[in-house]
């Protein structure tokens, strides 16, 4: 069989495969679509809380407004107790509850720090917290308000009163995220692991069963895959972060010296699951079940040196770790292409071992009956 025809028939097998197929073409284009959609907003923001107001004095219905007023909150309804709030939560009328403690006016007057309870369903983590973060801004500035209230009483002028009450000012720059939104902070890396996952299911399936295989028909392949993935991953880094809102620093040719070798390895990594697993639907099996674990282990969701030593090590392993880490240096943070030799390094060592080892175990010629 020559080159020519071992492409013919390694193109017949990819597109006569409906599995590889959608895998390959409508899995891409469904993830890229769909996986950043619950973050499109980056923030969440107005989100619904109830109040409890047992002070009801002038001060503590300013404090009400200016929760109001905060762009994390927006209160639609006002409780006459802290137990009628779990009803509203778990019907999914309010996402929290605040409640404002009896004295609040008095405490404040006094020079007292009032205690102002939050309430709300902390398994959503993010929600939780944009609740509290909002309370705390409102605190803040009602707090201060009385502060410089107080000191103008003593005859101490208001821009004064204003330094004194906050002697320096806080200007937060965010550098490599610049909405300080969870869609910028994760879509990126995710990519880069849906790239990995499908093209190890796309040659983990092209490969699974097929004894009469010869290493031209391996090279051929990887050939074909490694063409297919480049448009893919030129969409994945380029249109689609564009398309989501994340920005983009890293030069072309700078992401194709880190995808060369990520495709190959991750190619060579799917022929071997091919060939050590013989059942198509146990590969698609185990990348998904993969694919959660390679994501918290991979650095940029959780911190590396968070990790125990052997399960960062083990990580290492998987050619999506370093992909990662690289991509989102270069492409999210600027960092330049030198910087990166340890992670290019570390693919180029994976690749050659994944996929050396893939054609070692692969006879030389198609055996023929």
């Amino acid at each position: 069989m020559n080159w020519r025809t071992s492409f013919v028939v390694e193109l017949k097998k990819l597109f006569s495969n409906p599995a590889v197929v959608f895998t390959v073409f409508g899995g891409i284009v469904i993830y890229s679509l769909l996986y950043p959609l619950p973050y499109a907003n980056q923030l969440p923001r107005e989100l619904r809380v109830a109040v409890v107001d047992h002070d009801e004095s002038q001060q503590s219905r300013t404090f009400i407004r200016m929760l109001d007023a905060t762009p994390q909150l927006k209160v639609v309804s006002q409780l006459s107790s802290e137990n009628q709030a779990g009803t509203h939560i778990a019907n999914a009328d309010i996402e929290g509850v605040i409640s404002v403690p009896e004295y609040f006016y008095r405490d404040l007057l006094l020079g007292k720090s009032p205690v102002v309870a939050v309430g709300g369903d902390a398994s959503f983590f993010l929600t939780y917290g944009t609740i509290a973060e909002g309370v705390i801004a409102a605190g803040s500035t009602l707090g201060a308000k009385v502060k410089i209230t107080k000191a103008m009483m003593n005859d101490v002028p208001l821009s004064l009163a204003a330094k004194q009450n906050s002697p320096f000012s806080l200007n937060l720059v965010p550098v490599f995220n610049p909405t300080m939104g969870y869609g910028n902070y994760v879509v990126p890396g995710v990519f880069i692991l849906i790239l990995q996952q499908t093209l190890l299911i796309a040659a983990g399936l092209l490969g699974c069963g097929d004894k009469e295989t010869s290493r031209r028909n391996v090279v051929a392949r990887t050939t074909i895959l490694v063409v297919i993935y480049t448009v893919m991953a030129m969409y994945y880094l380029g249109a689609s972060l564009d398309i989501n809102g994340v920005n983009r620093l890293a030069q072309p040719m700078q992401l194709a010296m880190v995808m060369l070798p990520f495709l190959l390895a991750t190619i060579g990594f799917g022929a071997l699951l091919g060939k050590v697993i013989n059942r198509p639907e146990i590969i698609t099996l185990i990348v998904l079940l993969s694919s959660m674990p390679l994501l918290f282990t991979s650095g940029f969701v959780w911190p590396s040196s968070a990790l125990p030593e052997w399960l960062s090590m083990l990580a290492q392993l998987s050619p999506s770790t370093p992909a990662i880490q690289a991509t989102i240096q270069l492409n999210q943070m600027g960092a330049t292409i030198h910087s990166q030799s340890g992670h290019l390094v570390q693919l180029w060592l994976l690749a050659i071992g994944l996929l050396g080892t893939a054609l070692l175990l692969t006879p030389s010629t198609r055996k023929t009956h």
